[in-house]
């Protein structure tokens, strides 16, 4: 009998330990983001050209891939120098974005080199899961490059040594290409807005290249991919 009852004290004591060890990994999850790190981020020796109408583009020597995640495009860039988002000063990996959540309209990557010049690549991404994840994960909806001698913003003028490598050919970003070279070498765009030339491939992916006349002489001054919703 006594040992009946010191199988069942003891069966007591291991279920109530077993409790409190749910209760405290509850508590200690409590407030706290549930958060994803599968995602694989490519880096820059992942490098391959991008199948559509823009391969890639190239800042000096070095090669930037069209990017399927912010981690990915901040790889690249860093190449440059470095780079944080927006105005928070941080890397990408170090900021949450929610469930859900969607970057604005303006959002963008600052680069900024060891000689002091600052420029801005904008980019647009998006949180499909329902989890919070880094910025760096998300993956990228829209990009877009500028080199503007005319700008009144510095970072929308400091590099211009960017080449927009094509399907049909090279673009360099230096304000110097005219409208009617540019649509010499891509084709007919399907369509035409001031200046701006928009194209798209059999993926879904919407290229517009900017060759605003105003003020301008119709000068190639940057471009953007949009991609498709998936």
């Amino acid at each position: 009998m006594k040992k009946i009852v010191t199988l069942l004290m003891a069966l007591v004591l291991m279920f109530g330990v077993a409790g409190c060890s749910n209760s405290d990994s509850k508590k200690s999850n409590n407030g706290k983001k549930d958060t994803s790190s599968s995602v694989k981020i490519k880096t820059v020796k992942d490098f391959t050209e991008f199948d559509g109408l823009i391969k890639y583009y190239t800042i000096g020597d070095e090669k930037i891939s069209v990017p399927e995640t912010v981690g990915e495009y901040t790889n690249y860039l860093s190449q440059i120098g470095t780079v944080t988002l927006n105005e928070t000063g941080k890397d990408p990996s170090e900021v949450d974005l929610d469930a859900k959540g969607i970057s604005s309209m303006a959002a963008y990557l600052k680069v900024e080199t060891e000689d002091g010049d600052e420029a801005h690549f904008y980019v647009r991404y998006e949180n499909k899961t329902n989890k919070s994840i880094k910025v760096s994960e998300a993956p990228v909806t829209y990009i877009e490059v500028r080199y503007d001698a005319y700008a009144e913003v510095e970072y929308d003028r400091a590099f211009n040594n960017i080449k927009v490598v094509t399907s049909a050919g090279t673009l360099p970003l230096d304000n110097k290409m005219e409208f009617n070279k540019v649509r010499k070498i891509l084709g007919e765009p399907y369509q035409e807005t001031d200046g701006r030339f928009n194209y798209a491939d059999d993926n879904g992916y919407k290229y517009m290249f900017d060759c605003c006349n105003e003020n301008r002489e119709g000068i190639f001054r940057g471009f953007s991919i949009e991609y498709p919703s998936k």
